[in-house]
């Protein structure tokens, strides 16, 4: 099949480049596939540039018609995903939908270019007339943080001949909002960019930071106040008090507006605090071989799965986290979670200090991580259950109850068996080793059948 696929890519600093570009070797082992981004940059992955090729989504109108199917990877950056915004209005497709809030995208694409109709209309498109009047208080300045109430993901949602999330709690949000809408959970994937291995070490990065003999708290990624970084701030400056070796690294971009350097002042933490940040995919992942705790702490959540913890996980890094509803498919004992409530600093600050102290707790919570991603998000596997799912969309067989399927044991077993063949090279029709495997998995099926009449 031909899938025509838009996302942004490296070097734009975004993390949904690198979960793409870790996925489409795999996918591009059953389809083949094209890319097109927004003008104005050039990929610069040489493994995307020499195996895919790459359009302006300018030119996709033009083109529509060679491919079986389009790929949206929507988040909820304007600047990334405009173009994919606009382009998929018009050319309905299979939407990768990254986030369930998509307002500050389509208030970006609207009020921030003064177009202050437009967005009372997508308000309107959306909500009715409760939206319009929403949407001219939130213009006159009043009700900002009516952006969570107001998700803005329904025309994406009616443009969409089926979404691919990436936990349960937004496949139940979004069949709330469309009930008959195929909508599949597909988990995020874990991969390493290219020249990095899982045994790569960190003594060098860490003595280029002057961090050795000490013991390192981190975060990665974006940050922004939604990171509860005051919170981890107050929490690992009382920490810092028992443990005066500790550094608290801060890997990724501050967001415009936060004034983050000013915290780390106010608290007093000059010292104790480096902020290092935007890093190219691999150095960000190098990163985190130096930290001996994480911290990834979120709230409030706008509905997809965060990336980073799963690649914390993935390498074995003792990971705290916040119990929100995007992370609960993750088992107890693989990370440590933390509620958000009037606690949450003292109970932070309690989970620190235990697994500072126990080094025994750290490398058991490090193997069940590991054992955890190893068993559910490695890309092949992934890459079959998109390829059952895609086929189920292009076949009309996806329906609001069908997709659930990617989640039931059958098709799960289904995809898995798939992936392996395909790791092993099959090919085509092979009926001598299809057959007997085909025949297994009815027999459980009739089974499971006989065991829910008894």
């Amino acid at each position: 099949m031909r899938i025509a696929l838009f996302s942004p890519l490296s070097p734009l600093q975004t993390a949904i480049a690198d979960h793409v570009e870790g996925l489409l070797p795999h996918l591009g082992e059953f389809a083949q596939i094209d890319l097109f981004i927004e003008e104005g940059y050039a990929p610069s992955n040489m493994e995307v540039v020499g195996r895919f090729a790459c359009h302006s989504y300018r030119e996709y109108p033009t083109l529509a018609s060679q491919f079986d199917l389009a790929i949206y990877h929507m988040g909820d950056e304007p600047t990334f995903h405009g173009y994919i915004y606009q382009t998929l209005q018009d050319h309905p497709g299979l939407v990768v939908l990254h986030d369930l809030v998509l307002h500050h995208c389509i208030a970006g694409l609207t009020l921030a270019r003064g177009d202050i109709e437009g967005y009372v209309a997508e308000m309107r498109y959306a909500y009715g007339e409760d939206g319009e009047i929403a949407a001219r208080q939130i213009v006159a300045g009043g009700r900002a943080q009516w952006m969570y109430r107001y998700p803005l993901v329904e025309r994406v949602l009616d443009n969409s001949r089926g979404v691919i999330v990436h936990n349960r709690y937004a496949r139940e949000q979004l069949l709330k909002l469309r009930p008959h809408l195929p909508v599949a959970v597909i988990p995020q994937h874990f991969f390493l960019p290219a020249g990095i291995g899982m045994e790569d070490h960190a003594a060098t990065l860490r003595q280029q930071l002057g961090l050795q003999g000490r013991f390192v708290v981190a975060t990665y990624g974006l940050l922004i106040p939604d990171k509860q970084l005051d919170i981890a701030l107050r929490a690992f400056s009382r920490f810092h008090r028992e443990h005066s070796d500790a550094v608290y690294l801060l890997v990724g971009p501050v967001a415009k507006d936060y004034d983050l350097v000013g915290a780390v002042h106010r608290m007093g933490l000059e010292d104790a605090v480096q902020m290092v940040g935007w890093q190219s995919p691999a150095a960000f992942v190098k990163h985190m071989y130096v930290a001996d705790l994480a911290l990834h702490l979120r709230y409030p959540h706008i509905g997809g799965t965060p990336y980073t913890p799963i690649r914390l996980l993935g390498l074995g890094v003792p990971t705290v986290v916040t119990n929100i509803e995007p992370l609960a498919e993750i088992p107890e004992g693989c990370c440590a979670k933390v509620e958000v409530d009037e606690y949450e600093e003292d109970v932070l600050v309690a989970t620190m200090d235990y697994l500072a102290t126990d080094a025994d707790a750290r490398r058991q919570m490090s193997e069940r991580a590991r054992r955890f991603i190893q068993d559910n998000h490695l890309p092949p596997r992934i890459a079959g259950q998109y390829q059952t799912f895609i086929q189920q969309v292009l076949s009309g067989t996806a329906a609001a109850s069908g997709p659930q399927a990617i989640g039931s044991w059958e098709d799960r077993l289904i995809a898995d068996v798939g992936a392996i063949l395909s790791e092993w090279g099959l090919q085509g029709r092979e009926d001598a080793l299809l057959l007997p495997i085909a025949e297994a998995i009815a027999g459980l099926r009739v089974g499971e059948r006989e065991r829910s009449v008894d």
